[in-house]
């Protein structure tokens, strides 16, 4: 809980400083005359983190727009997943591409140490937890339920714009077909 509790924080300053939110140490208040500085809004978002249909929900608010990229920085801020990559994350009407870099999760592992609440037994629980976790994170925020189904938009995802092997076993995650949850090995 701890450790959930520190994400939070981490999570909740990276937002007050993207924000731009400062103490001008000033005690006097603004002149009526001066210009005022607008702060940009918060946007509010909600990072979904596990795996198969087990997912803790995690309410945040963002400094701007709601970008793939700041979702990502939000799971690493309560993970400490390193989600590197390789390319900038596409979108259009097929959906939306995120290609990991070799410094990723992915390839690497777990961090030493891991976030209890999302404590794993090795890097294929890793990989499949880290997909997983952006699929339904950015489905959810991008997909307004409204107007579809959020498991509607279509997720690839890719290790250096290649397919994503899971090592030790014979699942291959390819980078030309929608990701449709983690296959089992054969």
């Amino acid at each position: 809980m701890r450790k959930l509790l520190t994400a939070a924080a981490v999570t909740l300053a990276l937002t007050l400083a993207l924000t731009g939110c400062a103490n001008s140490g000033s005690k006097n208040p603004p002149d009526a005359s001066s210009p005022s500085v607008s702060q940009p809004e918060l946007t509010p978002a909600t990072v979904y983190i596990g795996m198969n249909d087990n997912f803790q929900e995690f309410p945040i608010a963002l400094g701007g727009e709601l970008t793939p990229k700041s979702l990502l920085s939000s799971i690493t801020a309560f993970t400490g997943w390193n989600l590197d990559l390789s390319d900038e994350i596409t979108t259009g009407k097929g959906g939306m591409t995120v290609s990991f870099a070799d410094t990723s999760a992915l390839v690497v592992g777990p961090p030493d140490p891991q976030v209890k609440e999302f404590f794993v037994y090795d890097n294929t629980e890793l990989i499949q937890m880290v997909l997983d976790s952006v699929q339904r994170t950015l489905q959810q925020n991008f997909v307004n339920p409204e107007l579809g189904a959020p498991a509607s938009l279509d997720i690839y995802f890719a290790l250096n714009g290649e397919d994503i092997s899971v090592p030790g076993t014979d699942i291959v995650i390819s980078h030309t077909e929608p990701y449709k949850g983690f296959p089992t090995a054969e």
